[in-house]
C-alpha cells in the first residue's frame, strides 16, 4: 500500500504526525490541496502540530538521556563473559519492491533500501541487523557513517512513533552469505533469525531481520513463556 492510496484526509494526518515540523504549506503541496483544508483536517482530527513539536522534543531528550523505563523486554546475551560490544560498518543497497508491496511509502519519491550493520564483540562479528525500508533517494553513505542506531533512520517519519509487530524467531541452517559474515568454520552452522514488522502510526513501514550465530548467544524472555 502506497501513500498515494491513501485518502486526502489521511495523508495530511499521516505527513503531520511523521514529520510535525512540517509547515502548513508543505503539507498542502505534498497532498495537492489548499493550506485552508490542511488546517481544516488537523482542527477536525484535534490534532495540534505545535504540541506534536514539544512531544517530539521530549522524547527525544528522553532518548538521548537513555531513559530504560521500559524493561519488559527479550533480551540477548553472549555465552561468553566479559567482552566488548562494538557496531560495524553500515552499508546500504537499492533492491526491488517487488516482494515488499506491503509496506507504505510515505513519501512518493522515496525507494526500497536494504541497510545492513554487523554486531561485533571483540572485533568479531557475532550478529548483523538488516532494515528493508523506504527511503529519500537522496540518502548518502556520509549520512549512515554517523547514525548511532539504524532506527534513526526513520526520524523524519515520526521516530518516537515507531513500534513493532509479530517478532518470529526461528533457528535454521546459515545461507552462503551468513556463513561467509559470521564466519562459520564448523559443520553445524547454525544461525537464530528475529524477524518483525517496523510500524509507525500502525502503518508498515519496514522489516527488521537480525540474524545471530546460534552457537554463541542466548535469548532471555521476561516473565512466563507460553506455549
Amino acid at each position: 500500500m502506497g501513500l498515494e492510496e491513501l485518502t486526502k484526509k489521511e495523508q495530511i494526518i499521516n505527513f503531520a504526525r511523521h514529520d510535525p515540523f512540517l509547515k502548513i504549506s508543505d503539507i498542502a503541496e505534498n497532498v495537492d490541496t489548499t493550506p485552508r483544508y490542511v488546517r481544516t483536517i488537523l482542527s477536525e482530527a484535534n490534532i495540534s502540530l505545535m504540541e506534536l513539536r514539544e512531544k517530539y522534543a521530549r522524547n527525544m531528550e528522553e532518548r538521548l538521556a537513555g531513559d530504560k523505563s521500559n524493561l519488559q523486554q527479550a533480551t540477548i546475551k553472549l555465552l561468553e563473559k566479559d567482552k566488548d560490544f562494538e557496531t560495524g560498518d553500515i552499508s546500504i543497497n537499492k533492491i526491488k519492491d517487488v516482494e515488499f508491496d506491503d509496506l507504505v511509502r510515505t513519501k512518493p519519491q522515496e525507494r526500497l533500501y536494504k541497510i545492513v550493520q554487523e554486531k561485533l564483540v571483540d572485533n568479531k562479528v557475532y550478529g548483523w541487523q538488516e532494515i528493508i525500508t523506504y527511503l529519500s533517494s537522496g540518502i548518502n553513505q556520509e549520512r549512515l557513517s554517523n547514525l548511532n542506531s539504524l532506527y534513526e533512520l526513520f526520524g523524519d517519519k515520526g521516530i518516537n512513533n515507531v513500534k513493532f509487530r509479530n517478532n518470529v524467531i526461528q533457528v535454521e541452517a546459515a545461507n552462503p552469505i551468513l556463513e561467509t559474515r559470521l564466519n562459520f568454520k564448523g559443520e553445524e552452522n547454525l544461525v537464530m533469525k528475529s524477524q518483525r514488522v517496523i510500524l509507525i502510526d500502525k502503518l508498515p513501514i519496514g522489516i527488521e531481520n537480525y540474524y545471530f550465530d546460534a552457537n554463541s548467544i542466548q535469548l532471555v524472555f521476561p516473565g512466563e513463556l507460553v506455549v
